[in-house]
This record gives C-alpha cells, structure tokens and sequence, in this order.
C-alpha cells in the first residue's frame, strides 16, 4: 500500500532542487539492504515534480552528492530525524550508504525501521 504525504510538496521541492546524477539513481534501483541491517530494505518510489537532492546526511544542513528524478524506484534502509520538509522531518537512507532523502518526497511499500543511531 502507497503511503501519501501532504499536498504541499510541489511548493516545497524549490528547496529539493540540484542536478541530476545517473550513479545513485542507477545504484539505487535493484540495490539490496546492507547486511548490517537489521531489516530487509523497503522499496519506495520519488513522489516530486522537481528533483529530489540525495545528501550525505539527514538534512538540508548536508551537501548534495546527487539527485533522483520524480518515480524513481529506491530502496530504502531505515529513517532518522533531520530538517522539517513540509511538516516532515523524517529522512531515509538509501541502501549501500547511497545517501538520504526527505520523506516528504518519497511513498513507501512498508513499515522503514529506524536508524540503529537513532535514540
């Protein structure tokens, strides 16, 4: 089942917007969980007209290593806090340490654990 995040995410992607990087879209699709992970990987699809930034970290506060465009297939290893997105301030980390995505841009197929860091 397709979880839907509030309407508001064509106004707040100018804040997600950057170049495009074939690499992690490439690398994210088909990628499998870290075998450190506790969970199996959640697959998810980029719900957002603009590009979605991949950072380094679980905010707007890390530098963009690439970006993924709107339905792109990832998977995803766990979530954490970061900047606020649109009322949501969840952020996942893609498998093989591809870096993160706000959650406000991402509909997931299942329940994404929490980061092993998170408290």
């Amino acid at each position: 089942m397709m979880n839907r995040h509030s309407i508001g995410r064509a106004a707040a992607a100018v804040l997600l917007t950057g170049g495009v990087a074939a690499g992690v879209v490439a690398g994210a699709v088909g990628a499998q969980a870290d075998s450190a992970q506790p969970y199996a990987a959640v697959q998810g699809s980029v719900v957002t007209p603009a590009p979605l930034n991949v950072r380094y970290g679980p905010g707007t506060d890390h530098w963009i290593s690439s970006s993924l465009g709107n339905g792109t297939s990832i998977w995803i290893a766990c979530k954490s806090e970061g900047t606020n997105i649109g009322g949501n301030n969840r952020w996942y980390q893609l498998t093989n340490n591809q870096g993160w995505v706000s959650a406000h841009y991402v509909n997931t197929n299942g329940y994404v654990p929490w980061c092993d860091s998170q408290g």
